[in-house]
């Protein structure tokens, strides 16, 4: 009996041991991808970073435009046509609020502009979201990688609208952008905005921008899940005017209080909306 129990205790300690071994694994690669990565911008959890690019299945991928100067206009509106399908039988909603749009689309074009050929932009921006029956709202955060291609924005989307646990070290739970490779876990697929004619969508999680002033049609390319026919375009407007000033003050005071924004990014926004009337 005491030998099967000095057996069964030298098992135990063999499996922690193991499970320490493959924990501290991946914290140190998870260590080694962040010192990889160059900041942009960064808001508690939040960020826009510059990274090297990941390869495409096949081997390395075509290297990027960049720098890149795209136009915030023309960046905030393609990011803003996009929309998210949870799942088959569920209805499409924005992929990003108004709010994160404000936030991390100027963080995003700074990105692009400091990017090397061989580096993607990525991303994590958190957003309130209707929970409870619409009675309520939540943050959840999406991830990107973001980078310019002959003409084109590319947009590869890594966690669409997942729930934020405030108490998960980001070590182990990473915010992780999307990647070439292969397409991110879930049932949810990106749509364009009401049949918006300035998207393509390559993959279900990678979505492309018409050239500028080219106007397509919404192709999809046959791996991608069916999207409703294409509608005459409709016209994105900027987020800055979504909302009359006291809306957006109201709304800014809202994401300070819940964590969502620093204090200097609280400032900077709320003079820049003052300055506006």
């Amino acid at each position: 009996m005491q030998l099967r129990t000095m057996k069964s205790l030298a098992g135990t300690g063999v499996a922690i041991a193991e499970c320490m071994l493959l924990l501290f694994i991946a914290l140190a690669g998870r260590d080694a991808l962040a010192a990889d990565r160059k900041i942009i911008w960064e808001g508690r959890e939040q960020f826009v970073a510059l990274e090297r690019q990941d390869p495409n299945p096949n081997g390395p991928a075509p290297a990027n435009d960049h720098p890149a100067d795209v136009s915030l206009e023309r960046l905030t509106a393609f990011l803003g046509a996009l929309d998210l399908r949870p799942g088959e039988k569920e209805k499409p909603e924005p992929l990003f609020t108004r709010e994160s749009l404000e936030i991390v689309s100027p963080q995003l074009r700074e990105g692009l502009l400091k990017a090397s050929p061989g580096e993607d932009v990525t991303f994590a921006v958190i957003g309130l979201y209707k929970s409870l029956f619409g009675f309520a709202k939540s943050p959840k955060v999406t991830t990107g990688r973001l980078f310019y291609r002959q003409g084109r924005i590319n947009l590869i989307v890594g966690l669409a609208q997942n729930d934020v646990n405030e108490r998960e070290d980001r070590r182990l739970h990473p915010f992780t952008p999307g990647s070439r490779q292969s397409p991110a876990e879930g049932d949810w697929a990106l749509l364009p905005h009401d049949g918006h004619s300035g998207i393509i969508l390559t993959r279900r999680d990678w979505a492309v921008s018409a050239e500028a002033g080219e106007t397509p049609a919404v192709t999809p390319s046959p791996a991608a899940n069916p999207v409703a026919p294409a509608q005459p375009a409709v016209s994105v407007t900027r987020p800055d005017n979504a909302r009359n000033p006291a809306e957006r003050l109201t709304i800014l005071e809202d994401l300070k209080r819940k964590g969502l924004i620093t204090e200097e990014e609280y400032r900077g926004k709320r003079r820049e909306i003052l300055e506006g009337l």
